[in-house]
Parts: structure tokens; C-alpha cells; sequence
């Protein structure tokens, strides 16, 4: 907004992370978490199954209650109508990310090959459905935030020549 000419002041600021953690099992009824597969040739040949788990929760389901009023201060007024219109579109797509998925995988250097070249795969996961992904640098387990889609298979695929 910055680079708008436009500041913001918050009167309440969020005080809960804005994703919801992990969960520690499938369905908090402590049944065993739900495993998926990768196939890819060059990944499947000479090993076994890798330990990968596939976790969806709905989001905002612990969120914080209340509203915050948000002022904003602009240089002029096409600014402060282009914070408007990207704090409203903002808006508008978180409310349309229902559910949170995490992919665990059992170690990090299987991370190049759900990434792709460049990061090919993750950009053309977010072109194709707007989801959020964060692949973070301290942990095995991928963050997808996105809506919810009825699931017609188990298996994820990549194509190996991004690779």
C-alpha cells in the first residue's frame, strides 16, 4: 500500500495465526492420518512408498471473533481507490479459501520434485486453482489453502519432465 501513497491503521490487529495448525490426527477422533502417493517413474523406481500425508481441515474454523476498523490515509485519491479495490479483492479471496490441506512429506528432498523447475509445478498448482501454497523453509510439510472440490482420486501426479 506503501508504494501507493496510502498507510493503514488497524483498530484491533489479530492475535491467532491466519491458517489453522496442523492437526494432530485425521479427524481428532484419533484415527490414523490418511496417506497419499506421488507417482512419478524416477521417484517409484528401486524405493518403496514414500510416508507422504495428506490432511484437509476447514479453515477459519477457529477464527477470532469481532471487527477492526481500518483507516486509511492516501497521498491522493487514485491511490487510495487502488488500496481500496486490492484490500477488497483481498477480502474477497480469503473468503473464498474454506479449507487448509497439509501435504507432509517424510523429508525435504522430495520438496524439488512437488516444486518443479523454478517453481513450475507450485505456479501452475496456483494458476489452475487459486489456491495459496506455502512451502515454508523450516518444515516437511506443505500448506495449500484453498476451496474445497470433491476429490474424484487419491493420487497426486507431477509431470516428471518439470524435473
Amino acid at each position: 500500500m506503501r508504494s501507493f501513497g496510502v498507510n493503514i491503521d488497524q483498530s484491533l490487529h489479530p492475535s491467532k495465526p491466519f491458517a489453522p495448525p496442523k492437526p494432530t490426527s485425521a479427524n481428532g477422533h484419533g484415527n490414523t492420518t490418511p496417506t497419499a502417493r506421488i507417482d512419478e517413474t524416477a521417484l517409484n523406481e528401486g524405493s518403496t512408498e514414500l510416508d507422504i500425508q495428506w490432511e484437509v481441515v476447514e479453515n477459519y474454523q477457529d477464527a477470532e471473533e469481532g471487527e477492526s476498523t481500518w483507516t486509511l490515509r492516501a497521498r491522493d485519491q487514485p491511490g487510495l481507490e487502488r488500496a481500496q479495490k486490492l484490500i477488497q479483492t483481498a477480502v474477497d479471496h480469503a473468503a473464498r479459501m474454506t479449507h487448509v490441506g497439509f501435504l507432509t512429506l517424510p523429508d525435504r528432498s522430495v520438496f524439488p520434485r512437488i516444486i518443479g523447475s523454478k517453481g513450475a509445478n507450485v505456479t501452475r498448482l496456483r494458476n489452475e486453482t487459486g489456491a495459496d501454497i506455502n512451502v515454508g523453509r523450516d518444515s516437511d510439510t506443505i500448506v495449500i489453502t484453498g476451496e474445497a472440490f470433491p476429490m474424484h482420486t487419491s493420487r497426486l501426479s507431477f509431470d516428471s519432465r518439470a524435473f
